[in-house]
């Protein structure tokens, strides 16, 4: 019988190696992400490895409701670095239960101090279950609503995120009397961004305000001196402390606050990214939650005071003469209705047009719309929150109206339906504290825009004293567009990648 031919066994180096890298892929694609970062530092061969793993930008965010803190962090990081990551940014939403300084301290020590991290007590949260990976809108108690919806005596939730092509600062903007000041925060800001990448406007800045600050002009300042392409969002009204390797931790006792009135995650592009790296693209959209009641009204007088951040106006409907004062305005919106006013959580929209500059700049004139809660009226004022409202300005009131929460998620579903052939990352939505099971009557629906087109893609949100939103092109209900704080909305990131061309 004659001999069975041979078969060659690979011997050849090159083939034998790539064997090796494809199998040695396989097993760090599977490490945790602290494992996985001491793989990369074995080799060069490794590093390399380790970085065709994670070629792809990545979102990661869950939530734990567990009451103890400490026990509440370890479940959240453990579960997002579970998975090979290299985190660029870190945002912790609490309860307002839990103590803030306490809480930035364990998750600064869990992720390090080299990377931008922000802390801040939120209204909610909403995301995936560090346990069950289920989607739930969870609403902490500022609020006595148990009747209406589940409240949370504890609860944190933890969003983390590898964006290889972007770099992420954090810019802060101290107290007036600790030397802050608006133009040098928007000067920051602006510096950070051309280092970065050679333009004065970044892709997008996350902010947290806090919750004695006034932060309408420093948005609107943004507005001015930024590009629109730029996205914001975020929360006007809350507590936060933040760290990176360029500031110091903010350490504070309870009952102080912080020493800063807002900070900016800001997230700009590199300059030679795109080829090599890809690009990320920040897709907006505003479900907008309140509709307009009513004639339109023109301001005749206008009493700022400062020192509790309300206005006390007059004003008479366009286009006739007769003056009206708090009761009188109230009147005709109670016949509009034909409720009484106190069924209703009311604001006034004042049209805005004002003129900015950032230094020795040329000033230019911004339009925006405001929103102003109405607190109370009389014989003699109307009564709103707020400053900034001038003579001749014009307003309408608004009430919030769930038919049309409703039609705006639709339309921004819709819209987000329309990017399906993109490759989507994840998601952020920052909500009204107002909104929720308890405005829709049931759950998720803050939520829908997202879980309609894209199930299955990481998803962070929170519950927002006041929500900020700013870009363009919007994806939701125009009206809402020229608005920069919003009132009953949900601001929306649907956060896309390009890969990098083939050759680079």
């Amino acid at each position: 019988m004659d001999n069975p031919p041979k078969i060659p066994f690979p011997v050849d180096g090159a083939e034998i190696s790539e064997l090796d890298d494809f199998l040695l892929q396989k097993i760090l694609s599977k490490l945790p992400a602290k494992t996985f970062a001491s793989a990369a530092c074995v080799s060069r061969n490794w590093n390399g490895i380790c970085s065709r793993i994670l070629v792809r930008p990545k979102l990661s965010s869950v939530f734990s409701l567990n009451t103890n803190l400490p026990e509440a962090v370890t479940e959240v990081t453990d579960k997002v670095l579970s998975e090979p990551i290299r985190p660029h940014f870190a945002i912790l939403s609490i309860c307002p239960n839990f103590d803030i300084d306490e809480a930035h301290k364990l998750i600064t020590e869990k992720l390090g101090s080299t990377i931008p991290i922000v802390t801040c007590d939120v209204n909610g949260i909403i995301g995936r279950d560090a346990e069950t990976d289920c989607l739930s809108e969870v609403r902490f108690p500022y609020f006595d609503d148990e009747d209406h919806c589940p409240l949370h005596n504890g609860g944190i939730s933890l969003t983390i995120g590898y964006f290889p092509s972007l770099k992420v600062g954090i810019i802060s903007l101290p107290k007036a009397k600790k030397g802050g000041s608006i133009d040098k925060f928007v000067m920051d800001l602006r510096g950070f961004s051309a280092s970065v990448s050679g333009l004065t406007s970044p892709e997008a800045i996350i902010m947290f305000g806090d919750s004695r600050a006034h932060m309408k002009p420093v948005l609107e300042k943004l507005d001015y001196a930024l590009s629109q392409k730029t996205v914001f969002a975020g929360n006007e009204i809350c507590s936060f402390r933040h760290s990176s390797i360029d500031t110091e931790i903010i350490s504070t006792h309870r009952g102080q606050g912080s020493s800063y009135d807002a900070v900016a995650l800001v997230f700009a592009m590199k300059r030679t990214t795109f080829g090599g790296q890809g690009k990320i693209e920040f897709h907006f959209a505003v479900g907008a939650g309140v509709t307009a009641v009513g004639t339109t009204y023109q301001v005749v007088s206008a009493k700022m005071r400062t020192p509790d951040f309300t206005t006390w106006l007059t004003a008479k409907r366009e286009g006739e003469n007769e003056i009206l004062d708090g009761e009188g305005l109230l009147h005709d919106f109670e016949m509009e209705m034909g409720d009484p006013v106190p069924n209703y959580d009311l604001h006034i929209g004042i049209r805005k047009r004002r003129k900015y500059s950032i230094g020795s700049e040329q000033a230019r004139y911004v339009k925006t719309v405001a929103y102003h809660p109405v607190q109370e009226g009389d014989e003699q004022y109307l009564y709103v929150g707020g400053l900034d409202i001038k003579t001749g300005d014009t307003f309408r009131f608004y009430i919030p109206d769930r038919e049309y929460a409703l039609d705006s998620c639709a339309t921004v579903s819709e819209n987000f339906g329309k990017l399906k052939d993109k490759d989507i990352i994840g998601g952020l939505v920052f909500s009204c504290c107002g909104r929720g099971e308890f405005f829709f009557e049931k759950p998720n629906v803050d939520s829908s825009p997202f879980l309609d087109n894209f199930p299955n893609i990481p998803l962070a949100g929170m519950f927002c004293g006041t929500e900020i939103g700013r870009g363009f092109p919007n994806l939701g209900q125009e009206e809402a567009s020229e608005s920069l704080l919003h009132a009953y909305s949900s601001i929306y990131l649907l956060l896309s990648y390009i890969p990098p061309t083939p050759s680079s």
